[in-house]
């Protein structure tokens, strides 16, 4: 499985670090690439430098302001390998990790059509979103227009909550107990509170009104494709 690792990231250089770190013992074979896009120019440049030479670790400046929809699509869209695993720069894998994600996935969707969330282990079962973090299969995008498997209504929040519930819905969801990792967030320990976090947290309050307004009308993106906030996009 030609695998995909896509993490955006800003101002979180020893979370990212230590992420990249751990992603990069966890994988074992030349079929695994991770993308790295930074929303700070300082940050892209400093990382150029620091994996120029190194084949499968690929550095990008974004050159629009991240929001989750567009970005995750722009790269499903643009994407040759068989699956996308979204991750942020503040999570940690295992060893294992990569290999499991793919043992999982060739296991339950073989021709990648499906989405495949992974354990965030240090979190107990009501923190859990059991797509938060997760791997969407090449033929599971193929599902979507242009491969916008996130739902364009969001700004941060949601889009990974509606991904997984249609996934579900189709039959197409596998929520890995295996493949693992270690999410350090402020709702496990207050130290990793961050700028960063503080900033994502503006715009959860529209997400959540948007949710509601999209739960209220039973929307679902892929079952549907209305959006209530059409304009904006």
């Amino acid at each position: 499985m030609k695998l995909d690792i896509v993490i955006p990231t800003k101002w979180r250089k020893e979370k990212l670090d230590n992420c990249l770190n751990a992603l990069l013992k966890s994988i074992h074979d030349d079929t695994t690439d991770i993308y790295l896009y930074f929303s700070e120019e300082d940050e892209a440049k400093m990382y150029n430098q620091v994996f120029v030479g190194v084949e499968n670790v690929k550095v990008h400046l974004l050159d629009f302001e991240y929001r989750v929809p567009p970005f995750w699509n722009t790269h499903l869209k643009n994407m040759t390998a068989d699956g996308m695993c979204y991750m942020n720069d503040d999570v940690e894998v295992f060893e294992d990790t990569v290999e499991k994600i793919k043992l999982e996935f060739y296991r339950y969707f073989v021709d990648y059509d499906g989405v495949v969330g992974l354990n965030q282990l240090n979190l107990n079962e009501f923190q859990k979103v059991e797509g938060a973090f997760g791997v969407i299969g090449a033929k599971y995008a193929d599902r979507f227009p242009d491969r916008q498997v996130f739902c364009p209504d969001y700004y941060r929040f949601y889009g990974d909550f509606e991904l997984m519930k249609q996934a579900k819905e189709v039959g197409k969801f596998h929520f890995s107990h295996e493949a693992q990792l270690v999410h350090n967030h402020p709702c496990i320990n207050k130290k990793f509170q961050d700028a960063t976090h503080a900033d994502v947290r503006k715009h959860i309050a529209k997400d959540k009104h948007t949710f509601k307004i999209r739960q209220a009308r039973g929307l679902l993106w892929g079952k549907s494709w209305e959006l209530i906030n059409e304009k904006e996009n």
